[in-house]
């Protein structure tokens, strides 16, 4: 299941000459290319742009976040959904505020959906739901490109890899929003009045490659109003997959790694540790 989109947008900056989120990243005649992704489009937002084809054609490998046969897995996805609630007796109401709680209902009640629905469920939960909800009420259901060239993969019969396991992926979801549950479910019902505008934001800018625009209108609000799920669900990847990225950069094989672009740009950002460490990095 993918929420990381709606954390990523880009602006028009004075980077617009660059064509699109995608880096080639070389070191000692080594390379692979490292794609940011957007994980969700509308039929209008398609095709992706043709760097991203020239780069698949020229890797012989798809690295991808995780196992995403795993995660299509039905098995996987109850298993996530029974995580998503509460399983010790706790209740929704008893965390967060009556206020918040009651504007949570009113959510519900606007979207047509049933009172007191949100009452068992975590903050990732409520959070995945109401995501759900506003994408599926704007059409935005197409796959990105880390779906896409993933299936490519599988019918080409190229190797595919993830840099983190099933568990660990599923883990970063489920406890989002843990230990701070009244400001990022506040925040994220802020966010849902956005959704539209954010989306088209979005996409538009991730074709255009706008680096400057993302770290100054997401990744600046990510660490203003979501400082743990900031930490967590961007910072300690980037920490995790590096070792693995520059691994790969030590082999004649080439690779397409495809992740959101929120992990690939910003002072925490996987490009920037690249750089910092010496490597060649172009972008598409």
């Amino acid at each position: 299941m993918k929420l990381f989109s709606i954390f990523l947008a880009l602006i028009i900056s004075s980077s617009c000459w660059a064509e699109t989120s995608l880096w080639r990243v070389s070191m000692n005649g080594k390379q692979l290319f490292l794609g940011g992704t957007v994980h969700l489009l509308s039929a209008r937002d398609l095709p992706f742009p043709s760097e991203f084809d020239r780069a698949y054609q020229q890797s012989s490998k798809v690295v991808l976040e995780t196992d995403m046969a795993a995660l299509a897995d039905p098995n996987v996805q109850m298993q996530l959904m029974s995580q998503l609630s509460y399983s010790d007796g706790r209740l929704l109401n008893q965390i967060i505020s009556p206020e918040l709680y009651a504007d949570l209902n009113r959510y519900l009640q606007k979207r047509k959906m049933m009172p007191n629905m949100f009452i068992a469920m975590k903050p990732s939960g409520v959070m995945l739901t109401m995501l759900a909800v506003e994408l599926q009420r704007l059409g935005i259901a197409e796959d990105g490109a880390d779906t896409v060239y993933y299936q490519h993969a599988v019918r080409d019969g190229k190797a595919i890899s993830g840099l983190e396991s099933i568990e660990e992926h599923l883990q970063f979801i489920i406890e989002l929003g843990k230990g701070n549950e009244e400001q990022f479910l506040r925040q994220t019902l802020e966010d849902m009045k956005k959704t539209e505008s954010a989306m088209k934001d979005i996409v538009h800018h991730w074709k255009t490659g706008d680096v400057k625009g993302l770290e100054r209108d997401v990744i600046n609000d990510m660490r203003l109003n979501y400082p743990l799920t900031y930490q967590s669900l961007l910072v300690e990847r980037n920490q995790h997959w590096l070792p693995q990225i520059k691994e790969m950069l030590t082999t004649e094989e080439v690779e397409l790694v495809l992740v959101g672009v929120a992990h690939l740009i910003g002072p925490d950002g996987i490009l920037n540790a690249l750089a910092e460490q010496g490597y060649a990095i172009e972008q598409q």
